[in-house]
């Protein structure tokens, strides 16, 4: 049976923008996506930003799936497979970024008695980095989603993480983007650095100002090159790009986030949100049925 998109629906979206806590969550979101994003020049010249996201989770998705479902699991084969039918990479970017994963430990080979295949196994420490970043997204979320205290405490449930990464690769082979609510947002996720460089910027306000800021915020063009890791030129040319399709206006010293990107960047963490959200709420239902993790779940209707 095909899979289909579940994607969040405007009305959910529009109600969570609405929330009390929203800013806070958006302002508490963005600021650990900028903390955890690490500039690499290897990386960039491998996989766009998207790509190196995605790449990792594709990784888990298969493997989890393996164990549930029978399938292939992780393998070259499987992922340089995955990785065109997502459109994520060439087939030899995708072995570039593998070997490099098991250079750096993400990911070991398994044994296995057949020599035609050759299996890989993600290691404690892929797991662990991507809690972290799940771990601080959920935090963000518990601003306009309670829920998200029991979703963080259940992140050291094997069961559940298991299950939360199968849902977010079904939605996600489903179809489901979370850009597809702001689609103006593309050039930034396409962009190494792209999206941090944005969050920098939506950052510079004061705690005390609306988030997105709609007053000009500082901004330095050597500054977001250093800090994540690019040249001056790609910085200029992501503004001056992004000032084209009226998400922002550039000052000598300053930036104006214009409403059609402030709106265009709550919308994008408003449809994360929920699509976090709505997978981990499977996870932890699923959990709890088996028994392994105790607590009331709120249901995520969209």
């Amino acid at each position: 049976m095909p899979m289909t998109a579940l994607i969040p629906s405007p009305d959910a979206v529009a109600r969570l923008r609405g929330m009390p806590g929203f800013a806070r969550a958006m302002r508490a979101s963005t600021a650990s996506a900028i903390g955890l994003y690490r500039g690499d020049r290897i990386l960039n010249a491998l996989l766009s930003d998207r790509a190196r996201a995605l790449f990792p989770h594709v990784a888990l998705y298969l493997h989890f799936a393996e164990q549930r479902d029978g399938q292939l699991g992780l393998t070259v084969g499987a992922m340089k497979e995955m990785c065109a039918r997502l459109d994520l990479c060439s087939g030899g970017r995708c072995e570039a970024m593998l070997a490099l994963m098991r250079a750096t430990g993400l990911v070991v080979s398994a044994p296995n008695l057949d020599r035609r295949r050759r299996p890989l196994v993600p290691t404690d420490r892929l797991i662990a980095l991507h809690r972290e970043r799940w771990g601080v997204q959920f935090d963000a979320m518990s601003a306009v989603l309670p829920a998200a205290v029991a979703y963080r405490a259940s992140l050291n449930d094997p069961a559940f993480v298991k299950t939360f990464v199968l849902e977010l690769g079904r939605r996600f082979i489903a179809g489901l983007r979370i850009l597809d609510g702001a689609p103006e947002l593309e050039p930034f996720a396409e962009r190494t650095a792209g999206m941090v460089i944005l969050f920098s910027l939506a950052q510079g306000a004061g705690p005390d100002q609306p988030f997105p800021p709609a007053a000009p915020v500082p901004f330095s063009i050597n500054g977001l090159a250093t800090r994540f890791s690019v040249s001056r030129k790609h910085v200029l040319t992501l503004l001056r790009d992004a000032e084209e399709k009226g998400l922002l206006i550039r000052g000598t010293d300053a930036i104006t986030i214009l409403p059609r990107g402030r709106e265009a960047i709550e919308r994008m963490l408003a449809t994360m949100f929920l699509y976090m959200a709505e997978c981990a709420d499977v996870a932890l239902q699923e959990a709890r049925r088996e028994g392994n993790t105790v607590g009331a779940v709120a249901s995520l209707s969209a």
